[in-house]
């Protein structure tokens, strides 16, 4: 039984005549490798400069947008509001006399009660002109043990309102002497001294935290040029992408063709797959070609240009969006279109992969 099932498998058998085919297909998928991924990372290029645009905004404040948000803006709006009429002045507040104290205030009370100046220990009337007596002044009394953080009493002569003492303007009130602490009252040191003794004993100290500076938010003139600094960087490498990659989609395909027809000499398999894999292809360059230059008008492809793109894009945050069919062929032409030439290139790759896999690993 072990032998009839032996003598079912098939055995494959080496094809020297093959190998020189082999090694020229090598050589083939060596440099349909770099075309492939060259022309891949170009089409991305383009898709994620779409999304950085319409999704992301990054140059919604740059020069070129606000000119075609300008330009789409109807004449009514362009034009300057009329002025607000100014609104009447507010009477202004009567200002403190210079050289008085706070007790201008009660000026309007002043003729209801005759003003007094203290000379001595008598007053002179200011209206009669007469010599009214004072009181004699208080006698001091020693203060209370319980009454020693209390302000002292006014000196004598100095004229009070509402308990407290009134000062005529250019003199101070006398400050008082700082009174010197009790003999069994600690130093306080202050924080920075405290944390170098603190080092100098060996221990630890806690070092105060430094405030994070706050972040001003941009100015309107900032996000311009920083907009505009992004613009000009997509433009310069998205036009050399344009080139390399219409030129590396057409050597891909080439280079493919050659490879299939060593393959049909070579009368290897994996012809199935390689065939896909060109006609996928063919479908991809078509989606790559630049057709406005042959057929006027025509503007549909993969690489697109940038500057058309944004300009669009600021007539449509300025509000001109259009109808259904407006929005479904702006979508279809910057994502759409870049998308499709990506999943067909993608297929055409895996087709190759496994005819590749069939003609040259096989025979190996």
């Amino acid at each position: 039984m072990a032998q009839e099932t032996r003598r079912d498998q098939p055995v494959r058998l080496l094809n020297p005549s093959a190998q020189p085919f082999v090694a020229a297909l090598r050589t083939c998928r060596f440099f349909a490798v770099i075309f492939f991924w060259v022309t891949m990372v170009c089409v991305l290029a383009y898709t994620l400069a779409f999304a950085v645009t319409e999704w992301a905004g990054l140059y919604d404040e740059s020069s070129r947008v606000r000119e075609a948000m300008q330009a789409r803006q109807p004449a009514a709006e362009s034009a300057p509001a009329p002025a607000a009429p100014a609104a009447p002045a507010a009477p202004e507040a009567p200002s403190a006399p210079a050289g008085t104290s706070w007790l201008w205030l009660f000026e309007g009370t002043a003729a209801a009660a005759p003003a007094r100046q203290p000379s001595g220990h008598g007053t002179v009337a200011a209206a009669t002109g007469d010599a009214v007596a004072s009181p004699p002044p208080a006698a001091k009394r020693p203060p209370d043990k319980e009454g020693a953080g209390e302000s002292p009493a006014p000196p004598s002569g100095t004229p009070t309102f509402f308990g407290i003492p009134a000062t005529s303007a250019g003199k101070e009130t006398p400050k008082e002497s700082p009174k010197a602490a009790p003999a069994g009252t600690p130093k306080e040191t202050p924080p920075a001294a405290a944390a170098k003794e603190g080092e100098s004993r060996g221990e630890a100290v806690a070092k105060p935290e430094t405030p994070l500076p706050e972040r001003t938010p941009p100015t309107p003139e900032q996000r311009r040029v920083r907009a505009d600094y992004y613009y000009d960087v997509a433009v310069n490498i998205l036009k050399p992408l344009r080139i390399m990659g219409v030129i590396s989609s057409f050597l891909l395909g080439v280079t493919l063709f050659l490879y299939l027809q060593i393959a049909l000499l070579g009368r290897l398999s994996g012809i199935k797959q390689l065939t896909s894999a060109l006609f996928f292809l063919i479908l991809f360059f078509a989606t790559v070609l630049p057709w406005e230059s042959i057929f006027e008008g025509f503007r549909v492809n993969v690489f697109y240009d940038f500057a058309r793109l944004v300009s669009i894009h600021g007539e449509r945050l300025a509000g001109n969006t259009g109808d259904f069919w407006e929005q479904a062929k702006y979508f279809a032409r910057f994502f759409g279109l870049p998308l499709v030439s990506l999943l067909l290139l993608a297929w055409s790759g895996l087709q190759f992969a496994s005819g590749y896999s069939e003609s040259v690993v096989a025979n190996e």
